[in-house]
């Protein structure tokens, strides 16, 4: 009403409908109920936008319009949505455009032939709000805390009963950044056939900061979509893992893997993962496989920073795997000092393993009574979480 007059544009009221001075048309409609969908099946639309698309517990009805996005007549055919974080869909549309994707980036969508991108906003971006509104966002913090980060910040990371709700992306990910050749590597492992393996690669600072510069994740994917199939392996030998993994690893010197101690076992008479690992090269040593310090030691990591003020564990955005499953975890709800091990767990594990390794121990001990508040800027393309010039 206040935008489209100034166009030209004229409203009929009764049927909800605005007509612009060519003829094209935009329709105001409703869509609360699955059965809904169907009035509209047979329609052609060269343009559909959703208000509020996370309040719908799946997505049938948004892939269902689909097949009314089409333009005999080549106009080009586009769709757009609208959502928070938090909500009842949320699962399902972290998958669809935010899981293994960078913000503002276009990704080729082959279920649907087109591009898609997921804009992130946050309450900055509403400029008029915060100016007739002061107050408003000293409201949303009467929220419980994953929901005052979901509503303020437009964190999709957010969950309920989330096992790590200190986790950010603004804090805890930065972009690649040069590995320094005296930082020590190593790499850490959780073995899986039937359910996915993890692998990360792991550079420790000479101030003890933990960075997650690599990882192998063997998580099977839609054929179509190319989208994971949550906590599905890849039904990947232990022997062309060991290869695979020791190939991208040995020209830079890392070589030493810290593993479930589980893999040293034999199923049968022939060699077990563990040995099939040190076969093509590999040192391998057996984790602390301690579940509560484990926990306890990666909420240390992930909360404290150093004299610096900056996070003492730092991740790679090319680690999607870390992004996407370490935020959504919960915690067991039978034992509280552990998490809930019917998630998808196999990159915690690992990085449980890379915490407590000898390899991070000594420096931790020096910095972790050196902690302040969390770092609450954001990182940008020039900024180097390692402080160098």
């Amino acid at each position: 009403m206040e935008i489209y007059p100034k166009l030209g544009a004229t409203y009929a009221k009764g049927e909800r409908t605005w007509t612009f001075k060519l003829g094209s048309m935009l329709r105001m409609r409703h869509l609360e109920r699955k059965e809904d969908v169907q009035r509209y099946q047979g329609h052609q639309y060269t343009w559909i936008a959703f208000d509020e698309l996370s309040e719908w517990k799946d997505p049938y009805c948004y892939t269902f319009m689909f097949s009314c996005a089409r333009s005999p007549k080549g106009v080009p055919v586009s769709i757009r949505a609208t959502g928070n974080p938090g909500r009842v869909g949320h699962g399902w549309l972290k998958l669809r455009f935010i899981d293994g994707r960078k913000p503002m980036n276009m990704y080729w969508d082959p279920e649907m032939r087109m591009y898609s991108t997921f804009i992130p906003a946050k309450l900055e971006d509403n400029l008029l709000l915060m100016k007739k509104d002061p107050g408003y966002e000293a409201r949303l913090k009467a929220l419980p805390p994953h929901l005052y980060r979901a509503f303020r910040e437009g964190d999709w990371d957010v969950a309920a009963g989330a096992a790590f709700e200190e986790f950010s992306r603004e804090r805890h990910v930065i972009h690649p950044i040069p590995i320094e050749p005296s930082w020590k590597r190593f790499c850490s492992f959780d073995w899986g056939y039937a359910r996915p393996y993890s692998i990360g690669w792991w550079a420790v600072t000479h101030e003890g900061r933990l960075v997650r510069y690599r990882e192998m994740y063997g998580c099977a994917k839609d054929p179509v979509t190319k989208r994971p199939i949550y906590d599905t392996g890849v039904k990947k030998s232990s022997v062309d893992l060991a290869q695979e993994s020791w190939n991208v690893s040995v020209a830079e010197g890392c070589r030493d893997m810290v593993a479930d101690p589980s893999i040293w076992s034999r199923a049968d008479e022939g060699p077990s993962v563990a040995e099939n690992f040190a076969a093509v090269g590999w040192n391998m040593i057996k984790a602390d496989n301690d579940r509560v310090s484990g926990l306890a030691r990666m909420h240390d990591y992930m909360k404290s920073i150093t004299d610096d003020g900056r996070p003492l564990l730092l991740v790679f955005d090319t680690c999607y795997a870390f992004i996407r499953t370490i935020p959504v975890l919960a915690v067991d709800e039978k034992n509280p000092e552990d998490v809930d091990t019917d998630g998808e767990d196999h990159v915690y594990d690992e990085t449980r393993y890379a915490v407590m390794s000898h390899f991070t121990l000594p420096k931790h001990k020096e910095l972790v009574d050196v902690r302040l508040q969390p770092v609450q800027q954001s990182y940008d393309d020039n900024y180097d979480p390692l402080g160098r010039s």
